[in-house]
Formats: C-alpha cells, structure tokens, sequence
C-alpha cells in the first residue's frame, strides 16, 4: 500500500522558501517607503521654493523679513508662523499677496521645514528650504541626509 502526501523535510523546504521570499519582499517594501518618504519630502520643497521666492518677489524679503538682496544668517525653523510669511502675515510684509504655501509644515519623518538663509554647502553659503531628512539632526548641523532646494542659484 502506496501513502501518499509530504514528507517533514519537504514541507519545512516549503516553509524555508516562503519565508525567505517573504523577508526579500519586506525588504523591498521598507526600501520603496523610505524613497517615497524623500520624493514627497523633495515635492513638498519644490512647492515651498516657489512659494518662498513669490513671496521675496512681492514683498522684496525672505521669508525671515530680511531684504532678498541682503546676506543674513536668521533662520525660520517654523514656516507656518506669521513671522515667516508663507503661510500668513504678522503684517510686516509689505505688499504681500499670500497666503504663498498652504502645504505640510513637517516633512515624513515628523521634523519642520525650515528656511536657511545661510547653510552651508562645501564651505558656501546659500539660501535654501530644507528638512533635516530621516535623522532628523538639524539647526546648523549639517549632514549628507539633509534634503533641500537652493533659492539663490
């Protein structure tokens, strides 16, 4: 008499197999959410760059109220405050048209945008909006993880 149906080894080959699929899948979905984290966080930048430069285009100043000609180191660690001028007005801002960017004020890792009039790129400094990326290290502490987008080039 002929039994059939699977042997131990047989099905523990199986269970190997699918669990060495399924942690290479995991893998590559961890791997896709970390590149969408930083392609939303690049988008929302864009958007915040152009808002940022309308705003120094109608109003002559950058969202931390100094001249757009003028080289200054006051940074915006908070762009939704009145102070900043994307989102509203504490009425300094003359001339201004806004509300120039109705978007996130944090990027995915939970951290807030910023506007740097002076940060620091191979020992030159620029204008940028950036969010301190995944490590989250930021305020003068500039890392090869940060993300963002220059205003002066």
């Amino acid at each position: 008499m002929k039994k059939s149906g699977f042997t131990l080894v047989e099905i523990m080959i199986v269970v190997a197999i699918v669990g060495l699929l399924a942690s290479m899948g995991m893998l590559a979905i961890r791997k896709s959410v970390k590149t969408s984290k930083i392609k939303n966080t690049q988008a929302e930048l864009e958007m915040m760059s152009a808002a940022a430069l309308q705003l120094a285009w109608d109003t002559g100043r950058w969202p931390n109220g100094n001249p757009r000609n003028m080289g200054a180191s006051l940074e915006m660690w908070d762009i939704s405050l009145p102070s900043c001028g994307l989102m509203d007005t504490d009425g300094s801002f003359n001339e201004w048209k806004g509300p120039y960017y109705g978007g996130e004020v944090e990027d995915q890792w939970g951290n807030p945008y910023f506007f740097d009039p002076d940060y620091n790129i191979g020992g030159v400094n620029h204008v940028v909006v950036g969010s301190f990326g995944p490590n989250g290290k930021g305020r003068n502490q500039y890392d090869s993880d940060d993300i963002y987008v220059l205003l002066d080039d």
